[in-house]
């Protein structure tokens, strides 16, 4: 299939899975955990055994196929690399294959196809001398969780404050420049990357050296890179308007994925009178369908929570088979569940829909949620005493948080995140004291030392230190956590446009938050096309360099991302569900085709978790 500038990307994914379940039949499949959550929103498992897969396997070291098994297919979800190759070596060497499939699902970092081909043919034939190993580039890489959004599991633990001068800095950069530099490769269109941020900067440069010129005139597609960091607010807001954002607040993670969340892993339904596994049809309680897309995921991205369950209401009765209540004034999850009890749910036609809405009814019914509604009223009223420029005192506010929190019931992680959206919402130019940021610094280092028991892993590992449990290590976390809290006050100490991300019209008015990314694309859409000083560019090539300049010499109009066929907005490390939102709604009108891209999805904690990977 040749794709372009027009195609869908979740059409691009399923199409590719379908290309590789080509190669499944009798064979032992391995995939990588990238490939396997691409794979979970496109058809999951099943797809594979309906195919004629012998068995579905992690690809790991220590797998290997049945001693009688002769095929092999090996699904890799990011850039190929040295790593990735390793652990294919050892399958190989630990398994009989004669005829071995290789998937790059997203191009190759430090390798090609030849090389690889070579060096695994070295394996085979080693073991037979007839045996074959073929390399093949299908673009498998992206998870599609609706029409409009697209994520790169991949690239999900890209760490949000990354310095320059880190050893691992231009590690990231070349793997998210591989990585784009695949799907253009696909799409085979022309292309601008327009960047907001130092990250975004440095994939900008170093993808410039890396592409391939296209051949296509006539079709364009522009990327807008963003840097997470310039707005954290969005991704620790605890009163986000995104069903979605609330889901992934109050349900665990579906195991080993960044884009689900899941109720429980144990399948809905099992139909146990098929005897063939591909018969069977084994769907755990998440978002992702299995045999069909719904519109539920496009619903929680882009509704409010009201509409989203007058929606299923009105879906669920059109498929009920008694008589339904047409009035009613309020819609509980349990109304919902009793819906589902219906005979019509329990069919394989209706599964998906029916995993999805118990997915929704569990979060509102989630014990966690009267202390995530106290966190979104701290989270408003620190916004509003934040909007008055004679209140100085925000720090002792949230001190006081930290020294009541057991009397409220709020976790140390909750009140992480708060301050973060603090030191988000504001700029260099809001002062805060010296001495109050030290004031909460002891506090915040007592509380962990405190609570240090009810701590989540991640604080332990990725902060304290695993091996630390004293007052001191908690000090000295603390330290850390206040130092990273001023770099993200100063992220966007350059951008002049977008220094505050909050607006207050009058004193009579209440602050309203305003997401970065939401002024951004206003002012990208803005019918006077003002100068978006904050975008950095680099051109296709020499020729367009050449024309950019002579523009310039001419005072002519310079590029703009919407002067293309299709526009991509990517945030690199994760986004939330009101960004997506927010990003739909502020390109509605601009005339071209819009899709939103990132790393990831993120809940508050796992913002939060993000910032100390790194520290």
């Amino acid at each position: 299939m040749a794709f372009n500038v027009d195609t869908p990307f979740s059409v691009m994914a399923d199409w590719s899975w379908n290309e590789v379940c080509k190669y499944a039949r009798e064979a032992a499949v391995f995939l990588d955990d990238y490939a396997a959550e691409s794979l979970h929103w496109h058809g999951g498992c099943v797809l594979l055994y309906r195919a004629g897969a012998k068995s579905v396997k992690e690809l790991s070291s220590f797998e290997s196929g049945n001693p009688k098994d002769r095929r092999c297919l090996l699904v890799i979800g990011k850039p190929v690399d040295e790593l990735a190759v390793a652990i294919v070596r050892d399958v190989l060497n630990n398994s009989n294959f004669r005829y071995c499939r290789f998937v790059a699902g997203c191009g190759f970092e430090s390798y090609n196809v030849e090389q690889l081909e070579n060096e695994l043919c070295k394996i085979i034939s080693a073991k037979y001398e007839d045996g074959t190993v073929d390399v093949m580039d299908i673009p498998i890489s992206l998870t599609c969780l609706s029409p409009t959004l697209f994520l790169v599991p991949h690239l999900q633990n890209i760490p949000l404050l990354i310095e320059p001068i880190e050893n691992n800095y231009e590690v990231h950069v070349s793997k998210i420049a591989a990585t784009l530099n695949n799907i253009f490769n696909h799409l085979n269109v022309k292309h601008d990357l327009y960047a907001v941020g130092p990250l975004s900067e440095a994939v900008s440069h170093h993808f410039s050296k890396i592409q391939k010129t296209s051949n296509t005139e006539s079709s364009r597609l522009n990327v807008i890179l963003i840097d997470r960091i310039v707005d954290m607010y969005a991704v620790t807001d605890f009163a986000s308007s995104c069903p979605l954002d609330k889901m992934n607040m109050l349900l665990p993670r579906f195991p080993k994925t960044c884009s689900d969340i899941a109720v429980m892993t144990e399948p809905l339904l099992e139909d146990l009178k098929y005897e063939s596994i591909n018969e069977q049809l084994q769907v755990p309680m998440c978002l992702a369908p299995t045999l069909k897309p719904t519109p539920v995921v496009e619903w929680l991205l882009t509704k409010t929570e009201k509409n989203v369950l007058a929606s299923i209401r009105t879906t669920l009765t059109e498929k009920c088979s008694g008589p339904i209540k047409k009035t009613i004034s309020r819609i509980t999850p349990q109304l919902l569940e009793n819906l589902l009890d219906d005979e019509k749910f329990d069919s394989k036609e209706s599964i998906d829909l029916k995993q999805q809405v118990l997915c929704i009814c569990a979060a509102l019914k989630s014990t966690n949620l009267s202390r995530i509604e106290l966190a979104q009223n701290i989270g408003k009223l620190l916004l509003q005493n934040i909007s008055m420029e004679s209140d100085t005192d925000i720090l002792i506010q949230v001190s006081q948080l930290f020294k009541t929190r057991k009397d409220r019931k709020l976790t140390i992680e909750i009140l992480l995140c708060i301050l973060v959206q603090l030191y988000s919402v504001v700029d260099e130019d809001f002062v805060m004291s010296e001495e109050h940021q030290i004031d909460l610094e002891n506090i915040v280092g007592e509380a962990f030392f405190e609570d240090l028991e009810y701590l989540p892993d991640y604080i332990i590992n990725d902060l304290i230190g695993v091996n630390f449990s004293t007052l001191l290590a908690c000090q000295q976390a603390a330290e850390k956590f206040l130092f990273i809290l001023k770099q993200i006050k100063s992220s966007r100490q350059h951008f002049i446009q977008y220094r505050r991300l909050f607006l207050r019209e009058n004193p009579y008015v209440p602050a309203v938050y305003s997401s970065f990314v939401k002024q951004l694309m206003d002012d990208v859409c803005s019918p006077m096309r003002p100068n978006l000083s904050v975008l950095n560019t680099k051109s296709d090539g020499i020729t367009d360099f050449i024309k950019l300049g002579f523009n310039k010499i001419i005072n002519t109009v310079n590029k703009h991302p919407l002067d293309c066929d299709h526009l991509i907005v990517f945030v690199i490390g994760g986004i939330s569900g009101h960004e997506v939102h927010s990003i739909c709604e502020a390109t509605k009108n601009c005339g071209i085709r819009v899709s939103v891209g990132s790393t990831r999805l993120l809940s508050p904690y796992e913002a939060l978790h993000t910032l100390f990977k790194q520290v």
